[in-house]
């Protein structure tokens, strides 16, 4: 196994960008008509979906979400206006709405994910390696991938 030349690079690099930008602009699209929801929140409600309680600490919360405390405390502000989560000592909690949303929100996401995939042909191992492929990518980019695009 070799190291990809720059060259090589700087195409699967470009390639992977327009993917994540097509993907992203796909997922703001189906969670805002759907859901009223941004990308961004949906990644929010995921991280505290998956945490133990559904609670979450604000530091490790912002770190898993790759985003500054201050910009964590401004994205949480309409989200806790609307109850579907709750501030409480240093942490944030998703309330049972919360939950609800998050669950129909990541069926769209999935479907919108599959409708993505269709047409390319993948087994079970090159998913894998693929998958493997991008964390190593994504860490090499800036440190381990944020928790919230994990399953």
């Amino acid at each position: 196994m070799r190291h990809a030349t720059d060259d090589e690079a700087l195409h699967l690099g470009l390639a992977l960008a327009c993917a994540h930008a097509r993907q992203q602009q796909r997922l703001e699209e189906h969670l805002g008509l759907w859901h009223g929801l941004a990308l961004a929140d949906f990644l929010l409600l995921r991280v505290l979906a998956q945490s133990p309680e559904c609670r979450l600490a604000t530091l490790p919360l912002a770190h898993a979400l790759s985003v500054s405390p201050s910009a964590l405390v401004r994205q949480l502000l309409p989200l806790e206006k609307t109850g579907l989560l709750t501030r409480e000592a240093g942490a944030v909690r998703l309330r049972p709405v919360g939950r609800q949303l998050h669950g129909e929100a990541a069926q769209t996401v999935g479907a919108a994910c599959a409708g993505a995939w269709r047409g390319v042909s993948m087994t079970e191992d090159i998913a894998f390696a693929l998958r493997s492929q991008l964390d190593a990518v994504a860490c090499n980019a800036a440190g381990p991938a944020p928790r919230a695009w994990q399953s």
